[in-house]
């Protein structure tokens, strides 16, 4: 079966899925895709970050920047937003000193999800150390019963597994010990907020997160007011684009896709197809035609002018609806959307640019 983003959501959040999580991904329990040559993306380290700024601005005036001034630039590095050209990132006015609550920092919406970065404060060292086993995050919407599952946010193409390696990776990459500050990323499903802006009457909506910690009072932070912001995308007609398994033997027809350049939907169709997506779906039956899905989703190759290809990885959730089993996939790091040149999957040529 494939991931379900339950963990995303507050609504019956249980100890089964913290378990889950303890292979973590910085990308709220999704993994990054693989890379299928190396991207254009560069990474930038914080220390070298760090220095830059500091050759550039001198030592007193990186001293005046606030801890969030620096986590933005840190984030914008490390998802490559300006070698991408994501004109829907959206970062936010932070406080000039060291500002404590909930301070929002930057956020994308993909179309599906509006992922939302904040930071937190005071967050103690140990209260922070204590994640993922005995501190919990959540994000609310106030006067809603609406929510999702929040954690530190952590380098993309970061993977750990195991409690010890998580916790380390929170201390070092999510948390800042003298402001005593903890990054944050969340999941919003745009519909739920959508949702909440109809029942509060409201185009901005208040945004709060909870610490949960397993012995003692939840703590919050916030509200503050969040809109959801504005989505960039592509969309690739293949004509219904027919691809033959032969070790499957079976066909399946490629619809297109919707790309972003943080998740994609391949649009996909097969003989039953509305059948299997439903809780009543006969599994064994379905098994071959979820391998091709996976197949499709993970090694189609998007090709970039530099010859670079790019995979999105396997899908996430897969829901049938409009005719069309939509394959949605998610990543970390940013892809520039508008140098796609081609996209092909083996010897299937599906989109080119002429």
């Amino acid at each position: 079966m494939k991931r379900e983003t339950i963990t995303r959501m507050l609504n019956g959040l249980d100890d089964r899925y913290v378990s889950e999580a303890e292979a973590y991904l910085p990308v709220a329990v999704q993994e990054s895709p693989e890379r299928i040559s190396h991207m254009k993306k560069k990474r930038i380290l914080t220390f070298a970050l760090a220095a830059a700024l500091i050759l550039l601005l001198g030592a007193a005036a990186y001293a005046s920047w606030s801890v969030h001034t620096v986590r933005q630039q840190e984030l914008k590095a490390d998802f490559g937003i300006e070698e991408n050209k994501v004109d829907s990132y959206v970062e936010y006015a932070v406080p000039d000193g060291q500002g404590q609550g909930l301070v929002l920092l930057s956020a994308v919406n993909d179309g599906r999800e509006q992922r939302v970065y904040v930071n937190i404060s005071p967050v103690s060292e140990e209260e922070a150390a204590a994640f993922p086993d005995k501190t919990r995050f959540v994000w609310c919407i106030e006067g809603t019963e609406i929510g999702g599952f929040a954690a530190p946010q952590l380098p993309v193409e970061l993977s750990l597994s195991g409690t010890d390696e998580i916790r380390a990776a929170v201390m070092e990459h999510a948390y800042d010990k003298e402001t005593q500050t903890l990054t944050l990323q969340g999941f919003l499903d745009v519909n739920m907020v959508e949702r909440a802006m109809t029942e509060l009457g409201t185009d901005a909506v208040p945004l709060a997160v909870q610490m949960l910690p397993e012995d003692g009072e939840p703590r919050s932070f916030g509200p503050v007011p969040f809109a959801l912001t504005g989505e960039q995308s592509r969309v690739f007609d293949f004509g219904r684009a027919v691809y033959h398994d032969e070790e499957l033997d079976k066909d399946i027809e490629i619809i297109g896709l919707e790309l972003t350049p943080f998740s994609a939907v391949w649009k996909v169709s097969y003989e039953g197809a509305a059948s299997f997506h439903t809780p009543e779906a006969d599994w064994a039956a379905y098994e071959p035609w979820s391998l091709l899905e996976d197949k499709i989703c993970i090694e189609a190759e998007i090709v970039f002018s530099d010859g670079s290809a790019f995979s999105t990885g396997g899908a996430l959730t897969t829901p049938y609806k409009d005719g069309a089993v939509h394959l949605t996939c998610g990543w970390g790091g940013a892809i520039d959307i508008d140098d796609v040149q081609r996209i092909v999957l083996g010897d299937l040529v599906l989109w080119e640019r002429k």
